[in-house]
């Protein structure tokens, strides 16, 4: 054998050997390749059964979802069926509507046509009825002027001078509540019982008036019985309505109200100036008013401002309605107010000016006379008259004995002055019962004051206060006996400050004569002056030549010049000029006057 053979003899095994390692080599990783896809396997076994498991759940869960589905459905499908039911209905009530419409619509077109119809009469009627109107407004003012006058016709015939007796309810300080007052009657009748003697003839005293409210009336009914008398003031008519009676009776609660006021207790004074208020917001188209309110108090028989600002009180005069303003106390300020609550802030400032004191009977007495007067004036505006109207309300001072009050030093004098005032008031009410010829007024500030009000052109009522304890016995006979006197006066007819546009130019028109002869007379008397100058002033001349030993001119007889004569005929004619002037304005005068006559 060759060596090549015996090389390849030898190569063979390894080859072999090489090829089994080579084989075992490679079926160890197949192996592991095997056991790898078996887990695998496995792996993918349980993940499939898992799959499985979940797919059946969604399954089951869509089957569910699949049922709910159906049953929504199906009840989706029944409400549809049953709102179909419905619509149809809806639909045939609503074509059985519009027919019904149409029908309707069909006889309101001939409604129409038979309204239109109607209408056309009616309207005819109606023009006739306008002009019946327009006729009939011609003559508004004719007919209101005539109500007016019935009215306070109908007022007058009630008497001019009013009196209304108003009993205060017991205070909680009164110690005693036995009551003096034994009967009110409803057509003013009060009977006073005598504390002192129960029985016998003076046990009782009977008194009559126009009206009595007893101690529960109200406010509101205390001023509606006094209200038309007050709306009389609108119409040009004088007013007064004072409040009397001794202290603590009630007289300021009645005229002004309680110190804490609201509208439901408000007295006369506030009440009075709300109803002219709204009367004149009523007749705003048919009159044009301006009203103005004055706040006074008589205190020791001086006249004091209470609507000042600075505290002074200067001494002011009563002019009795001389003046051309019909004002009483022309220099006392006159505020205008144009609301309630511009009074309401007067009626403050008025209250905390006035003189007020403490005394046994009352720890805030009235130590003055109040009177709140209220201006108004009124112009109709069809045929240009002009209404002046007057209101006084006053709020007389405590009347008792000196001795009952306890007062001394300023009260006493304040006390002096009070009942020396109602005194005076008192001879003045004697005077007119009696009709005497002369009448004491300006014998107080307080009758002169009202003078106007009493002397028989101005509606007066007089509150008459009393205090129904016993203690107060013996003032309320005294109070009541006045009252009594009041009540029989008997005043003549009240009149109404009433003047015509005419009357009104003829009072311009001497207003402007006078002020024409005004400027006469000053330009006389300059010119008076002015040649008494010069003729002073000549003989002064004169004079220092005289004495000088000079002959002068006015010694010498001389032929006046012409300048001279000029200066003289001047001065003639100038006084000429002035007579003649003075000649004219008494002729204007005196025929203004005629003519007032004979209206």
């Amino acid at each position: 054998m060759s060596l090549k053979e015996e090389e390849v003899d030898n190569d063979k095994p390894m080859t072999f050997q090489d090829s089994r390692h080579q084989i075992d080599n490679n079926k160890q990783p197949d192996d592991k390749r095997l056991l790898h896809f078996g887990d695998a396997k496995k792996d993918m076994e349980v993940e499939s059964k898992e799959l499985v498991l979940s797919l059946q759940s969604q399954l089951t869960d869509s089957y569910k979802k699949m049922q709910e589905m159906e049953y929504q459905s199906n009840r989706l499908k029944a409400t549809l069926r049953e709102k179909d039911d419905k619509w149809q209905k809806s639909l045939s009530r609503l074509l059985k509507g519009t027919q019904d419409l149409r029908w309707a619509q069909l006889d309101a077109k001939e409604e129409i046509l038979r309204l239109q119809f109607d209408w056309k009469d009616q309207l005819k009627n109606f023009g006739e009825e306008l002009q019946t109107l327009v006729a009939a407004a011609s003559g508004y003012h004719k007919v209101l002027a005539e109500n007016r006058q019935l009215y306070n016709e109908v007022q007058d015939l009630k008497g001019n001078i009013r009196v209304y007796c108003r009993v205060r309810p017991f205070l909680t300080k009164d110690s005693t509540k036995q009551t003096t007052i034994d009967y009110i009657g409803e057509n003013g009748e009060l009977v006073l019982a005598n504390p002192g003697k129960p029985v016998g003839k003076d046990s009782r005293r009977s008194f009559t008036f126009n009206r009595c409210f007893d101690t529960k009336s109200l406010q509101e009914e205390v001023f509606l019985d006094t209200q038309p008398l007050i709306r009389s003031v609108l119409d040009g008519f004088n007013v007064c309505i004072f409040a009397y009676g001794q202290t603590g009776s009630g007289k300021t609660f009645t005229m002004s109200g309680p110190t804490n006021m609201t509208p439901t207790n408000w007295g006369v004074n506030y009440r009075a100036l709300n109803d002219l208020f709204e009367i004149t917001q009523t007749r705003v188209h048919v009159f044009r008013y301006e009203i103005g309110v004055q706040m006074l108090e008589i205190y020791n028989e001086q006249v004091r401002d209470l609507l000042v600002t600075d505290g002074s009180h200067k001494k002011l005069e009563i002019r009795n309605n001389s003046q051309l303003n019909g004002l009483n106390v022309p220099d006392a300020n006159i505020m205008p107010v144009t609301s309630t609550d511009d009074v309401l802030e007067l009626m403050k400032l008025g209250q905390k000016n006035r003189a007020v004191g403490s005394t046994s009977l009352n720890d805030r007495s009235s130590r003055s006379h109040s009177v709140v007067t209220v201006h108004v004036q009124g112009k109709d505006l069809e045929s240009g008259s002009i209404f002046r109207g007057s209101l006084h309300l006053v709020d007389l001072a405590g009347s008792e004995r000196v001795d009952k009050s306890e007062v001394t030093g300023d009260r006493l004098k304040e006390a002096q002055h009070i009942n020396k005032s109602l005194s005076a008031l008192g001879d003045v009410i004697s005077a007119l019962a009696q009709k005497n010829g002369h009448v004491p007024y300006r014998n107080s500030k307080l009758t002169q004051l009202l003078q106007d009000s009493l002397g028989g052109q101005a509606k007066t009522l007089m509150f008459v206060h009393i205090s129904p304890d016993a203690d107060s016995f013996g003032e309320t006979m005294s109070t009541l006996k006045f009252a009594e006197r009041v009540a029989t006066v008997e005043l003549g007819a009240a009149r109404s400050n009433k003047e015509s546009g005419e009357i009104q130019i003829l009072k311009d028109q001497v207003y402007q004569l006078k002020e024409v002869v005004a400027k006469r007379d000053a330009e006389i008397a300059i010119l008076n002056n002015t040649i008494k100058e010069q003729l002073e002033k000549a003989d002064n001349i004169a004079n220092t030549e005289k004495v000088k030993g000079k002959p002068t001119n006015a010694s010498k007889p001389r032929r006046r010049t012409s300048n001279e004569a000029q200066a003289q005929k001047g001065r003639k004619t100038t006084t000429e000029n002035g007579n003649a002037n003075a000649e004219v304005c008494l002729i204007s005068k005196s025929s203004i006057y005629a003519q007032n006559s004979r209206r």
